[in-house]
């Protein structure tokens, strides 16, 4: 087994992604995901589709949740939790790392309940990093099935920062909007 740290998570996952979502091997749907260069301890902060992201935060996808993600040391585990606007949860635990035929692969759980009033379904999960610009990440349990997200990187961490911080010196201040 490779060692799992948080360096791992920082280092790869920054930038945008697209991916396609597949479930139990039919094709659902597309989605893009942006995971700015990481820095601190957290990692990523959600917002509404269509919101900036403030510098150095960080985006789960497109859907109208809060997420946020960082690393436990006591654990030595890489958790990300998350609300969204149905009043749904999840809790993804990232446990363990191995290197098998030059794949990098992340092991993990993932207890989540989609909406209020929903049982919770919980998950195994897998993550396969192919190289820095692709990966496959599965989820499967046994009520829902196989679901699969192939990603592939569309623009750096780098990129992604820049563009952010633009977008942010562009917007109008918050208490300046406030004083309309």
């Amino acid at each position: 087994m490779a060692e799992l740290t948080a360096k791992l998570f920082r280092d790869y996952f920054g930038g945008s992604w697209i991916g396609r979502i597949t479930k139990n091997g039919e094709f659902q749907r597309e989605i893009i995901f942006n995971w700015p260069e990481l820095s601190g301890k957290f990692s990523s902060l959600g917002v509404e589709a269509g919101r900036i992201v403030p510098p150095g935060l960080g985006i789960q996808d497109n859907t109208r949740q809060v997420a946020i993600a960082g690393w436990r040391s006591d654990s030595k585990s890489w958790y990300a939790h998350w609300h969204n606007e149905f009043g749904g949860y999840g809790e993804l635990q990232w446990t363990s790392h191995d290197i098998v035929d030059d794949v990098s692969i992340l092991y993990g759980s993932l207890h989540e309940c989609k909406q209020e009033g929903d049982d919770p379904t919980e998950h195994i999960t897998l993550c396969e990093m192919y190289n820095n610009d692709n990966f496959r990440y599965t989820l499967r349990s046994f009520r829902k099935g196989v679901l699969e997200i192939e990603a592939r990187r569309i623009r750096t961490g780098k990129e992604l920062n820049a563009l952010l911080e633009k977008q942010a010196e562009s917007a109008a201040d918050f208490v300046e909007l406030c004083k309309i």
